[in-house]
């Protein structure tokens, strides 16, 4: 008797953590194991294969990794149909875990599959639609019109809500961070990714942007994502320790939520920028090949998942050739010295799209729903 959880990125771990974890408390004895970093790892998943293996950004690094990560999918495959698991349960990576569900099935895997934090099948690629509603017997998604565009395509889906709003609001983010960081109003976040290619792209310009701002006497501190590749984390720290930038290595959010702005990498940061109220300026860069892809396909006007949320520029999005230090700097200016009405208008528009993240419970809806797909429910 057992359970299968993969993650291949750090937003996925922390979601599988938790989930692993309110199955334990809700009873499930069986053994978990799967794919995932250290969040699944220190939550008791048995992490069989190490999620950064698919810490990959941009066409050219992934079709470098195309060898690799095809014997990935036949080890991994032959293993879920050695040992037969009550459930499958993968989230994000969609590159990854499609194929693998797909190979799943066709080597007549008959337990349950759910997919939590499905492919953004409404933005680019519709036709992955067709896999998640041929292989997946319950897309678990994060937000309420990705639901309603699955349902629309025939996929099985279930919502509730974003589970970031009830673990921010039980867990006070900033409060841990508390003795670590220094008590100021001038203080800047600066969120270089979780994943060591979009930090490369990133971090020299988001380095001149902090000299740029602490010159106008605001105070950059810089997050090392616990979830970051163990070798990348370390040697952030030590570059950061030797060059005397002001840093913190604990959650993001602790910083976020202490930070008068923040300049991060699009993605889940964003969401949790809007939960917290945190002004934010999203800038990415993708190598040139894979931007000239992106530009081709992606169907929405906006990349930041908080914008898409608020249906409007609500924060400035910098990408490729528009991610400069002077433009950072500029943006972040520009709330930072913003007068009452330009600030006031954001935070109504933040509140606005706060309330589309739905209700609390969903880490308890997720393990309800699975423990119905083993039988203990």
């Amino acid at each position: 008797m057992s359970l299968f959880i993969s993650s291949g990125e750090a937003s996925g771990d922390h979601y599988t953590a938790a989930l692993a974890k309110k199955l334990r408390a809700v009873g499930y004895d069986g053994e978990i194991w799967g794919m995932g970093g250290i969040e699944p790892r220190e939550a008791g998943i048995d992490v069989c294969w190490p999620g950064e293996r698919l810490q990959l950004l941009g066409l050219t690094e992934v079709l470098s990794a195309i060898p690799s990560i095809l014997s990935l999918l036949s080890e991994m495959s032959g293993r879920i149909i050695e040992r037969a698991p009550e459930a499958v349960v993968v989230c994000d990576s969609p590159d990854f875990h499609l194929h693998l569900i797909a190979k799943l099935r066709r080597r007549g895997y008959r337990g349950r599959i759910f997919y939590i934090s499905p492919p953004s099948v409404w933005a680019w690629r519709g036709g992955r639609a067709e896999a998640l509603r041929r292989y997946v017997d319950e897309c678990l998604p994060l937000f309420k019109f990705e639901h309603e565009y699955l349902l629309s395509r025939g996929c099985k889906s279930k919502w509730m809500g974003h589970p970031l709003v009830e673990e921010f609001r039980k867990e006070a983010p900033g409060s841990a961070a508390a003795d670590s960081l220094p008590d100021s109003e001038k203080m800047v976040a600066f969120l270089p990714g979780s994943r060591r290619n979009e930090i490369k792209k990133l971090l020299p310009i988001m380095r001149e942007s902090a000299e740029a701002l602490a010159g106008e006497g605001w105070l950059p501190v810089f997050s090392v994502a616990p979830g970051l590749n163990p070798a990348a984390h370390d040697d952030m720290i030590s570059e950061f320790t030797r060059s005397g930038v002001r840093f913190y290595a604990g959650q993001g959010r602790d910083l976020m939520a202490r930070a008068r702005c923040a300049i991060g990498a699009s993605g889940t940061i964003t969401v949790e920028s809007l939960i917290l109220g945190c002004y934010m300026v999203v800038t990415y860069r993708l190598n040139p090949l894979s931007a000239f892809v992106a530009r081709r396909v992606i169907k929405t006007r906006h990349y930041a998942m908080a914008n898409i949320l608020a249906g409007c520029d609500m924060f400035p999005e910098l990408l490729q050739e528009s991610a400069t230090a002077e433009n950072i700097t500029k943006s972040a200016l520009a709330w930072l010295n913003g007068d009452e009405a330009f600030r006031g208008g954001i935070e109504e528009t933040m509140e606005r799209a706060r309330r589309t993240l739905g209700e609390e419970g969903v880490y308890d809806f997720w393990s309800e729903e699975i423990m119905k797909g083993t039988g203990k429910c």
